[in-house]
């Protein structure tokens, strides 16, 4: 299940200074048996100086180009990539897009593409008061460069313990695995627990297009083959809902996989 909270306004100088919380009925704690879902809006940080402050905070960071990836400091095998891009304290930056994952003595937090911009992933280890946890985290981002001086964050809530997970949302036909992954709170372990095939921030999908239409932008430069019905595609996790809210694609789910015999 998820819970849609109420708006934060969030002011920030130099460090964050102040943090106000609107609302009387507000929630006073982060849950240490949820994880939380909060939207930063639209942020457009140069990943070349993010990188660089990354590693000054001993950051691990992953670079995705077009001949693979390079990693600093550098992984000695592919399943040590595998590992790190899933583990905490790593920077992934792959298709203009970047993923930042550090962890805490008493959280753990994520800021990573959405279909709206940015989002921030707060996983907490013990019941943290909201505005404590944002400031800490809000702090920590102010020191890397991506945040402005006002931003407003939204909250949504989903229990660690559902195994199920949240249905889609209506209007977007897409496979529940898929969505399962966008609103995961690690989408690396999700993927691997899945079976999803997963190269940086982009996972493998076939789009069902309804009849006579064809994969537009801004989905159509990760199209890897299509045919009159179907489109395999190398998307971007954050773009899987809106591909499956485009007027040209009936259904979004994962490829078929072959049966052992």
């Amino acid at each position: 299940m998820n819970r849609q909270g109420k708006t934060f306004l969030i002011a920030i100088t130099l460090l964050v200074s102040a943090l106000a919380i609107q609302g009387a009925m507000m929630q006073p704690d982060f849950e240490a048996t949820n994880y939380y879902l909060l939207s930063l809006g639209s942020l457009q940080p140069d990943l070349d100086s993010l990188a660089d402050a990354a590693m000054s905070k001993e950051l691990s960071v992953i670079v995705y180009e077009m001949d693979g990836a390079s990693v600093s400091p550098s992984a000695s095998a592919p399943s040590d990539l595998q590992l790190l891009q899933s583990s905490d304290n790593v920077l992934i930056v792959d298709a203009g897009r970047f993923h930042l994952r550090i962890a805490g003595e008493q959280f753990v937090f994520t800021v990573r593409p959405s279909s709206n911009g940015y989002e921030l992933v707060i996983n907490p280890l013990v019941d943290l008061a909201i505005a404590d946890a944002l400031a800490a985290v809000l702090e920590e981002l102010q020191e890397l460069g991506l945040l402005g001086n006002e931003v407003n964050l939204e909250y949504q809530s989903f229990s660690k313990s559902d195994l199920k997970g949240p249905a889609p949302p209506e209007g977007a036909p897409i496979d529940s695995t898929l969505y399962g992954l966008v609103v995961a709170e690690n989408w690396f372990v999700q993927a691997a627990i899945k079976g999803i095939t997963q190269v940086g921030l982009r996972v493998e999908v076939v789009a069902e297009k309804l009849p006579d239409q064809s994969i537009s932008a801004p989905f159509s430069e990760y199209v890897l083959e299509e045919s009159n019905g179907l489109a395999k595609l190398l998307l971007p996790v954050d773009l899987l809902v809106s591909l499956a809210e485009s007027t040209e694609v009936g259904y979004v789910r994962p490829p078929y996989q072959p049966s052992v015999p």
